[in-house]
């Protein structure tokens, strides 16, 4: 891991763990064991670095674990609720990583604002493209797939943040059940 990869993997640690405002330069620096003029030379402050952090861990997690659904030679639908059930993918004490830095962040920068719903859309584009060609496959029968799409995210995010609430992933499994149990209405018999 070089030095960058590792101060940025650090940061994503702490700002996860304990948020934006709480985390300052010196205890990300410190925890690195790095100096400032490490951090300097690559980024120009804890914005930049934060920054970097939702393009790597945040929009890189959410592209590799959902996109991974589109590979699929089998059903989508089944796919998709595959990667939801895997418990073990979930982090249900601290929450989503998206979801904790949108309702941290984004009402307070625009960039921060940008960078995040970059990911919130990407994410959606992902969901989209599975249920089209579960649409294609004759999976699922729906009048509005992308509506279907953002329905899907907004469930997988609210479901997350309920089971963090709770500090209970039986909770988020329950609220995935009831999604699927949509699913089931909207089969191709």
């Amino acid at each position: 891991m070089t030095t960058k990869e590792r101060l940025v993997a650090v940061t994503f640690e702490e700002i996860y763990e304990n948020g934006y405002y709480s985390t300052s330069v010196d205890k990300i620096l410190k925890k690195a064991n790095m100096n400032k003029g490490s951090m300097y030379y690559y980024f120009k402050g804890k914005k930049e670095l934060v920054l970097a952090v939702i393009d790597v861990h945040v929009f890189g997690y959410i592209d590799k674990k959902y996109s991974a659904i589109l590979e699929t030679n089998d059903n989508y639908i089944d796919s998709m609720f595959k990667v939801l059930r895997n418990r073990d993918s979930f982090n249900f004490t601290l929450g989503c990583r998206l979801n904790s830095l949108v309702q941290e962040l984004s009402h307070h920068d625009q960039d921060f604002k940008n960078a995040l719903e970059k990911v919130y859309l990407h994410f959606e584009d992902i969901i989209y493209r599975v249920l089209l060609k579960a649409e294609e496959n004759k999976e699922i029968e729906h009048h509005d797939i992308k509506q279907l799409a953002i329905y899907v995210v907004a469930s997988i995010e609210g479901c997350l943040s309920t089971a963090k609430k709770s500090q209970d992933g039986d909770v988020f499994c329950s609220c995935m059940e009831q999604l699927e149990h949509y699913f089931n209405q909207i089969k191709v018999k």
